[in-house]
């Protein structure tokens, strides 16, 4: 008897606290944190999660807060953490843009997951690479970009992460991918490279780096023809 009386005090015990915690105005949301934000503002994101001040922060289905904030295609990671009593925290992990697709007199920001984050007509301030040759009909922010051949995309995507990893994503202003058996590359200084397939490319790019850095330092200008076996060959204009 005694056992069970203390069994039975301990789940009112649990009752009355859950009761308190989920309705007392203490913990009533007063603040709301937003971290790691750089493209989509404070007021965004707490507008898209549908959080409101006064809710109870136990009331908070953080599954439904997270998926409402999925909404902005530049949301590729969310945590949700509640500083007691009355704290909302949202950390925030940003999609970013790293090629430019061109589509019907604009442009599609795309990250290196292949993923379209945003689409305009201006592009004054992005120093991005064009990604030309893809060929699609239609796409949808926040998802990957559905090209014909999806190869093609693989390889694509498998390449500017490896020239995002090499650190001249920023030397490079245009990937032509129109024939996956011969990626071809231009960059600022007017130097063409023609890289072959997407074999071996984690050992190409940072060849590339390499001879670009060389003929920069040189001044030279003319195309690099790496898609053959052996070493790269330049050819000067």
């Amino acid at each position: 008897m005694r056992k069970t009386f203390k069994y039975i005090l301990f789940l009112l015990l649990l009752v009355f606290t859950a009761a308190f915690l989920m309705t007392s105005s203490l913990f009533n949301i007063k603040t709301i944190n937003v971290t790691g934000n750089n493209r989509v503002s404070q007021q965004e994101i707490i507008r898209l999660s549908g959080l409101s001040y006064q809710q109870n922060v136990f009331r908070i289905n953080s599954k439904e807060t997270m998926k409402s904030i999925f909404q902005s295609p530049y949301v590729e990671k969310i945590k949700i953490r509640r500083g007691l009593p009355n704290i909302i925290n949202i950390d925030i992990i940003e999609r970013e843009p790293l090629v430019l697709v061109p589509y019907v007199g604009s442009y599609l920001f795309v990250d290196s997951h292949g993923i379209v984050i945003e689409i305009s007509s201006s592009i004054a301030d992005l120093k991005l690479p064009f990604i030309n040759g893809l060929k699609f009909n239609t796409f949808k922010l926040g998802e990957e970009i559905k090209v014909e051949n999806k190869l093609q995309l693989t390889s694509v995507i498998k390449l500017i992460n490896e020239i995002k990893k090499a650190g001249i994503i920023q030397e490079i202003t245009e990937i032509n991918a129109e024939d996956i058996l011969n990626f071809k590359l231009k960059t600022k200084s007017g130097i063409k490279i023609n890289l072959g397939d997407d074999s071996n490319i984690n050992t190409k790019i940072p060849l590339v780096k390499a001879i670009l850095q060389d003929l920069n330092s040189k001044d030279l200008k003319g195309t690099v023809e790496m898609g053959h076996k052996g070493n790269p060959v330049f050819k000067p204009e």
